[in-house]
């Protein structure tokens, strides 16, 4: 997820590590930036119950870049790495800096940590309906693809439940983790949440749920739960969803949608938030079923031109914010 950055004059731009104590401002840009962009009354208030710059810095101190003018910060960057697929944003530049080459400037070294890591796939959430958007990231080589669908739905009364990963020992931990890291990897080699599920647990964000079938696990979620999250104020955020493909899973699909509903009556929440990308035809049909709605639409933008995980039969719910 970004904010646009186009030519308009040269300034001597400066680009480094994040440090902790950059994070009050760039907290604050990412306010004002997005709510700025999107004609909210008071910027500086957008998404004040949400967290997206503590808890991203906070699960890999290594991945946050800053942009400097003359010392004083510009606008951030972060890269994350699920495995073999990576994805950068939220991407803010300050709007009285809006057009000066910043995002530009800030984009090149996050690409080179994309390097570093070692890309097959990456990709990037952003507005549909800014050519300016998609006009930058198209020079960094990526290119837009499908809509992914930001959809939420009020809690209805659901006796769906799931085992909790907090509730096990740390032995049993790990084996769940490397359960769910061979589920991604049978949907696409190499696609590894393990990051997001220690975040969870380790910044107290939310819970993992999971599935089993037996021995096997059928499916798993990673949930943001509440305010001080990404989630927000009286939301679950299913931060990240997946479904083992087979014969049932359909089934497996709505039976962890029904144990994310039954997490947010569990915290006293009113609404459940998801994305998902349009080319997962299945997933989104079978959520507009279970009730769910698009608030926001954004187009994921792809580096290569290739469809990584998003295929019809995918039962993965994720968005690139």
């Amino acid at each position: 997820m970004s904010m646009p950055s186009q030519s308009k004059e040269a300034v001597n731009i400066s680009v480094r590590p994040m440090r902790e104590t950059d994070l009050a401002e760039a907290r604050r840009i990412f306010r004002v930036a997005f709510g700025t962009f999107l004609g909210v009354p008071n910027p500086e208030d957008f998404w004040a119950d949400r967290e997206y710059v503590l808890t991203r810095w906070r699960n890999d101190r290594n991945t946050g870049l800053v942009a400097e003018i003359d010392g004083q910060m510009a606008g951030s960057n972060f890269a994350t790495k699920w495995g073999s697929f990576r994805f950068f944003g939220p991407l803010t530049i300050r709007p009285e800096l809006w057009n000066q080459h910043i995002a530009q400037a800030i984009l090149g070294p996050t690409m080179d940590v994309f390097a570093k890591w070692g890309v097959r796939d990456a990709g990037l959430f952003t507005f549909a309906h800014s050519p300016k958007h998609i006009g930058l990231y198209q020079k960094f080589g990526f290119w837009p693809r499908f809509l992914t669908a930001i959809m939420s739905k009020a809690i209805n009364v659901s006796d769906a439940s799931a085992l909790k990963l907090s509730s096990l020992t740390e032995a049993a931990q790990d084996q769940a983790i490397a359960a769910c890291r061979n589920l991604t990897g049978s949907i696409y080699e190499g696609l590894d949440v393990t990051s997001e599920i220690r975040s969870v647990d380790q910044q107290s964000l939310g819970e993992t749920l999971l599935l089993w079938g037996g021995d096997s696990l059928e499916a798993f979620a990673v949930c943001h739960c509440g305010e001080g999250t990404e989630a927000g104020r009286d939301t679950c955020f299913v931060k990240f969803a997946a479904v083992q493909p087979g014969i049932d899973s359909d089934k497996a699909f709505d039976r962890l949608l029904g144990a994310c509903e039954s997490l947010a009556v569990e915290r006293r929440l009113v609404r459940v938030e998801a994305g998902v990308n349009l080319s997962r035809t299945k997933a989104y049909r079978r959520m507009l079923q279970r009730g769910f709605r698009t608030d926001i639409s954004g187009v994921a933008m792809h580096r290569p031109d290739s469809p990584a995980y998003n295929h019809p039969d995918t039962l993965v719910i994720d968005d690139w914010r």
